[in-house]
């Protein structure tokens, strides 16, 4: 399954460290409309991102548990064409849990929540699972439902960024680009 944007949430990681070990500096470059292929932000709440555009490349080759081997990391992947997204937990190199909507082939109500799901979930699932069921009561079947932004609610939930809606705190993220030690 691609993702057009995969969002890596870091918490109790070495920045510095980690950003290093992928081969990446940090530029310092504000990229505003989300351009770069590699781009980071701090969260002031101490966790901070690193969205991946179109992710074959460099982050693809990595296992998510060893991105985690220390700390906390909170994945998100959204995909633009078909209406899947997904968000994962992982907690010192295990995934603690999942939830994952894949909505591909009009499977509107597809939800699929494994391990210790964070608190709150089976209220989001339900508040979906009724919207999404009026909404196809009123004929709409197509495009991304109520369904697929359970994993994005959790995602905030956890880490309190969701890259689909207004930053409401200060400072604001600002997202840089990062780019490779050695470029080719």
């Amino acid at each position: 399954m691609e993702f057009d944007v995969s969002y890596y949430k870091f918490h109790g990681v070495d920045r510095a460290g980690l950003i290093d070990a992928l081969g990446l500096y940090d530029t310092g470059t504000p990229d505003p409309g989300g351009e770069a292929p590699y781009a980071i932000a701090d969260l002031p709440n101490g966790w901070f991102v690193i969205r991946v555009d179109n992710d074959s490349g460099l982050l693809a080759d990595y296992d998510r548990n060893s991105l985690a081997r220390e700390g906390m990391l909170v994945t998100c992947d959204v995909g633009s064409v078909d209406p899947v997204s997904r968000s994962q937990g992982y907690d010192a190199g295990e995934e603690r849990w999942s939830v994952v909507h894949d909505g591909r082939g009009g499977e509107m109500l597809a939800l699929e929540i494994r391990g210790e799901a964070p608190p709150g979930v089976s209220a989001l699932h339900e508040e979906a699972f009724a919207a999404t069921r009026a909404m196809m009561a009123h004929g709409g079947t197509h495009g991304p439902g109520p369904m697929f932004g359970v994993p994005l609610a959790v995602v905030k939930s956890v880490t309190g960024f969701r890259h689909d809606e207004p930053q409401l705190v200060s400072p604001e993220p600002v997202f840089t680009w990062l780019a490779p030690k050695d470029p080719k």
